[in-house]
């Protein structure tokens, strides 16, 4: 869906991750201008299906950019790639990894442990220029706790887990959200699966917290954390996994991509 308004558009924001890729577009107040979101494509498509979207937004070609997508941490070449195919169509300042965007979004620069459970699942501590990533290794068979690997687990119930090879990571995770619905109806597999990702995403989160004994801040992003049975179970997970220490959950100021806007904005450099 695309937001349609007038306001000048001052900064522009774009949060690719594993399945949706979601833009903003602020005014210079910061305001929500306009919004859409879109199927994740691959990294190669991507410029062209962001300036033929950004082309039709008055003002979306000259607007200062910023994209936040997955892997820009352990692949620089996606840095370099989209500064060059991006050139002369779009006015793309800065190139960011998802996580930094949910993170910035999140704790506003300062420190804190963000848990991404989405497609993949990973914690990232720390804060700008000093990130600390936990988890995220995408193993063939996805992430433990992930959507993928809940995803392919709702195949193999099924006896299709043969069907997960010609599918890319978004659509095998797309299935997690069938083995929540028979998780939710009594299926006692399917439940016994869903507290076990539940399991594996605290245990992940204590290894990111550390060994210390003091208050731990986290915030909760992707799309297993927006389902709000799966939520909560996970939280009663991680209280238990961080049993002894004050476990404070936060909730995002901002969606992500609104974050990554705000970078130019503000005038804030990321390297």
């Amino acid at each position: 869906m695309t937001g349609k308004k007038s306001s000048i558009i001052a900064a522009i924001g774009v949060d690719r991750g594993g399945t949706w890729t979601r833009l903003a577009a602020i005014d210079k107040r910061a305001r929500l201008v306009r919004a859409a979101r879109l199927r994740t494509v691959p990294l190669r498509s991507t410029p062209g299906k962001l300036s033929a979207l950004l082309r039709r937004w008055p003002g979306g070609a000259e607007a200062p950019l910023v994209i936040a997508t997955r892997g820009a941490f352990s692949r620089p070449w996606k840095k370099k790639f989209l500064l060059k195919a991006l050139a002369g169509k779009l006015n793309l300042k800065h190139v960011i990894s998802d996580a930094e965007a949910a993170h910035l979004a999140a704790f506003g620069g300062g420190p804190g442990l963000l848990l991404i459970a989405g497609t993949g699942a990973v914690v990232f501590g720390g804060g700008p220029g000093a990130f600390k990533k936990t988890g995220g290794h995408n193993p063939v068979s996805g992430d433990p706790g992930s959507g993928r690997w809940l995803g392919r687990q709702y195949l193999k119930l099924r006896g299709r887990l043969h069907e997960a090879a010609g599918m890319d990571h978004g659509r095998c995770a797309s299935y997690a959200r069938n083995l929540l619905l028979l998780a939710l109806g009594g299926h006692g597999q399917a439940s016994r699966l869903a507290a076990r990702a539940q399991e594996e995403l605290a245990s992940l989160l204590r290894e990111a917290a550390g060994r210390g004994r003091g208050p731990v801040k986290v915030a909760l992003a992707g799309g297993l954390i927006n389902n709000f049975h799966f939520r909560s179970g996970f939280v009663k997970a991680a209280r238990r996994a961080l049993a002894g220490r004050k476990v404070s959950f936060l909730t995002a100021a901002r969606p992500a991509e609104q974050a990554a806007a705000r970078l130019v904005l503000h005038g804030r450099h990321t390297p």
